[in-house]
C-alpha cells in the first residue's frame, strides 16, 4: 500500500493493484475512485454485507494517514539542512497531495520560512494601501470657521422662463397632449408594436390585423378614461350589466382589441444586442425628455427628488424600501420647477453601474454626479437647487457654486466634509459655521436638523404662528422655512400622478413603466394649460356644470343682510365677506370677479 498514490473519491472506478490485479476481497457494487493507481469496484455477488466495504475504507484510511505523516516529515526534512535529512532529500522527488478526509475538514498549505515570510509582507503592504486610500477617501478638505456668512448670490433673469410650446388659449387639450406624444412618437409605438405580434408572438394571442396611429391613440384614450373611472376588473369596463355598465368604453373600442393591444404594446428591436437595462423603454423615455426639455423653462428654484413607481414584478433594477408601505418600487430621480410643480428631466435608476465613473469627478460621488448630469443644460444661469439629505454635500455645493447655481437643503451630519457642531442647544436654537461659500447650520427642533447652503445668510426670522404651550412667536432660521415651501414641489407631482394613476397590475416592468411616464405627460398637459389660462377637469363639477350665485342666508340666525367669507379673497390672504354664495358648491364668493374665477380656472 506504500506505492498507492491518494486521490479523489468519486463513482465509476474500480480498485485496481498497481500490478494490474484486482483484488478479489474488494469486489462491490457502487464504484468509489481513489485515485488513478489505487480504486475500488464493489459487487454485491462477490460479497455479502456492507462490512467488506467498511473495512476496505477504514484499511485505506490508516495506511493513507501513516503514509501522509511520512511524506510530511520528508517534505519538511527537504528544506531542512541538516545531514539526518539528506537521505530522504534523494528519494523525495514529489510531494504528496492531501489525503480526502483532511480536505473535507481543511485545505492546508504548507509554506517555507522564506514564502511565509513575504507573503507577511504582502498582505501588511496591501493593508497599508487599503488603508491609506481609505484614509484618502475620508479626508476632510474644508476649515470650518465661526463668524458671520454673507453667500455671493448668483442673480437669476426669469424673462424666458415659462411655456416655449406654440400654444394659445385657442389651442385645444389634444394639441397639447401631442406637444408630448406627438404623432411621430405614435407611429414609433404603433411600428414596434405590429413587429413584435409579427415575429416574437407565439400563437398566444388572436388573429387580427396590425394596428394603427388612430388606434393607437383611441387605447391611450380609453386607458386615460380608465383612470377616471374607477373598477375591480379590465373586463368590467365592457360589462353590460345596466349596473355597473359604460357605453363609452365599447363605443372607442371592443374589449378584445384594447386587450390584444395591451399585450403586444412594444416599444424596441428585440433583435437590438446592445446592453441597457432599460432598452426596451430607451426610445419613449429619451424622447419624452426632450419634450419635456423643449416645452417649458423653469423658473428660479429647481429641486430634486425621488419618485417611487410600485412594482413587484421581475425587475432586477427594482428597489426594495423596507420603512415604506409599497416596498417593491422602480426609482426615478426627478427633476422639478419649484413655482409649477413641472418635471423638466428625470433619469431611471438602473442598477449601480448606471452612472459612468469619467462623468463627473469623484469627490462629489454617484449622488453628485446625478445631480450635475439633471442640471446640465441649467448650469450658468442663476438658478437656486434645493436638495434634501442624500445629495447635498459641501463638495457639490462648492461645484454648483463655480457654475454659477446656487443651492441649499438639509444634510447628513456624517456626510463627508461637514463639520462637528458638538455644542448642546436647546429646542429653537441654533449654531452655525462657515467656509468659502458654505453655510452649515445645526437647528434643534424636536430633534437635530442639519442644513448648509451657499444661498442664505444665518438669520432667525418670524414664522408669524404662535407656539400652542408657551404662546412665545415661533422663529426659524431662513434656509428652514425656504426648505419646506420648495421642497412640495414634487409633492404636488405626486398628488397629480396620484389622481391620475393609468398604470394597471400584472403588466411587464415596461409596459408599466411606460404608463408612468404617459402620466407624467398628462401633468405636463396640465401645467402647460395652467400657463396659457385654460382650465383642466380635474374637478369636473366645479368647472363644467352651471352654477348661479344666490343670497346668503343664515339660518341659524334667521337676520336679513347674513354675510359670508368668499373663498377666492380667503386663498389670497383678503379679508372679505360677500351677501351671495353658490349654492351647490356651498362656498361664500363675491359677485365680482371671484364668483367667475372660482367657476372657470383651476387655480384660481
Amino acid at each position: 500500500m506504500d506505492e498507492f498514490r491518494k486521490g479523489r473519491i468519486g463513482k465509476g472506478w474500480a480498485v485496481t493493484h498497481p500490478s494490474g490485479v484486482p483484488p478479489a476481497h474488494c469486489m462491490l457494487n457502487i464504484g468509489y475512485r481513489l485515485d488513478p493507481v489505487l480504486t475500488i469496484s464493489l459487487h454485491p455477488l462477490a460479497v455479502c454485507g456492507s462490512q467488506v466495504f467498511g473495512t476496505v475504507i477504514l484499511f485505506y484510511i490508516f495506511k493513507m494517514k501513516n503514509w501522509d505523516n511520512e511524506m510530511v516529515r520528508k517534505n519538511t526534512c527537504k528544506h531542512d539542512t541538516s545531514d539526518s535529512c539528506s537521505d530522504s532529500e534523494e528519494t523525495s522527488d514529489f510531494e504528496m497531495p492531501i489525503p480526502f478526509y483532511k480536505r473535507i475538514i481543511k485545505k492546508r498549505r504548507v509554506l517555507t520560512e522564506s514564502e511565509s515570510d513575504s507573503s507577511d509582507s504582502l498582505e501588511s503592504e496591501e493593508n497599508k494601501t487599503e488603508v491609506t486610500s481609505k484614509q484618502k477617501k475620508r479626508e476632510n478638505t474644508f476649515s470650518w470657521t465661526q463668524g458671520d456668512f454673507q453667500p455671493v448670490i448668483h442673480e437669476f433673469d426669469d424673462k424666458n422662463s415659462g411655456i416655449k410650446a406654440s400654444v394659445n388659449r385657442q389651442s385645444s387639450i389634444l394639441d397639447i397632449f401631442q406637444i408630448f406624444f406627438s404623432e411621430e412618437l405614435i407611429e414609433f409605438i404603433v411600428e414596434q408594436s405590429n413587429k413584435y405580434y409579427e415575429n416574437d408572438t407565439r400563437g398566444d394571442v388572436y388573429n387580427s390585423n396590425v394596428t394603427t396611429v388612430s388606434e393607437m391613440y383611441n387605447f391611450l384614450a380609453v386607458s386615460m378614461l380608465m383612470a377616471r373611472i374607477h373598477k375591480t376588473s379590465l373586463s368590467e369596463y365592457w360589462s353590460k350589466d345596466k349596473l355597473i355598465r359604460t357605453e363609452s368604453f365599447g363605443e372607442i373600442m371592443s374589449r378584445d382589441r384594447y386587450t390584444l393591444l395591451l399585450k403586444i404594446l412594444h416599444f424596441c428591436d428585440n433583435n437590438n444586442e446592445n446592453y441597457d437595462p432599460i432598452i426596451k423603454i430607451r426610445h419613449i423615455l429619451e424622447k419624452l425628455k426632450t419634450s419635456f426639455k423643449t416645452a417649458f423653462y423653469p423658473y428660479e428654484k429647481l429641486c430634486i427628488d425621488e419618485s417611487l413607481l410600485l412594482f413587484k414584478g421581475r425587475c432586477y433594477f427594482k428597489q426594495c424600501v423596507p420603512s415604506k408601505r409599497s416596498r417593491f418600487e422602480i426609482k426615478s430621480f426627478v427633476l422639478c420647477d419649484n413655482k409649477t410643480g413641472y418635471i423638466q428631466d428625470l433619469i431611471v435608476y438602473s442598477g449601480a453601474n448606471m452612472m459612468s465613473e469619467d462623468i463627473a469627478s469623484k469627490s462629489i460621488g454617484k449622488s453628485g454626479q446625478i445631480v450635475m448630469t439633471l442640471l446640465e443644460p441649467y448650469l450658468g444661469k442663476g438658478h437656486t437647487l434645493v436638495t434634501d439629505n442624500w445629495y447635498s454635500s459641501p463638495s457639490l455645493f462648492l461645484e454648483l457654486h463655480k457654475n454659477l447655481t446656487n443651492a441649499y437643503g438639509t444634510v447628513r451630519k456624517n456626510k463627508l466634509g461637514i463639520p462637528e457642531l458638538n455644542k448642546n442647544i436647546n429646542e429653537g436654537e441654533y449654531i452655525f459655521c462657515s467656509t468659502k461659500n458654505v453655510l452649515a447650520l445645526k437647528w434643534m427642533d424636536k430633534r437635530e436638523v442639519w442644513m448648509i447652503s451657499t444661498y442664505h445668510c444665518p438669520n432667525m426670522i418670524d414664522t408669524n404662528k404662535i407656539h400652542y404651550q408657551t404662546k412665545e412667536k415661533i422663529i426659524k432660521p431662513q434656509c428652514i422655512i425656504d426648505y419646506n415651501k420648495t421642497m412640495r414641489a414634487v409633492d404636488k407631482v405626486d398628488q397629480i400622478l396620484y389622481t391620475l394613476n393609468y398604470t394597471r397590475k400584472g403588466l411587464e416592468w415596461y409596459k408599466k413603466f411606460f404608463f408612468h411616464l404617459f402620466d407624467l405627460a398628462v401633468s405636463g398637459r396640465t401645467h402647460t394649460c395652467k400657463s396659457k389660462g385654460k382650465s383642466i377637469d380635474n374637478e369636473p363639477f366645479r368647472l363644467t356644470q352651471m352654477h348661479f350665485p344666490s343670497p346668503y342666508v343664515n339660518n341659524a340666525a334667521i337676520r336679513k343682510n347674513a354675510r359670508r367669507k368668499c373663498i377666492v379673497c380667503r386663498k389670497h390672504d383678503r379679508r372679505s365677506e360677500t351677501h351671495y354664495e353658490c349654492k351647490k358648491c356651498d362656498v361664500g364668493l363675491c359677485i365680482y370677479p371671484c364668483f367667475e374665477m372660482y367657476h372657470t380656472l383651476l387655480d384660481y
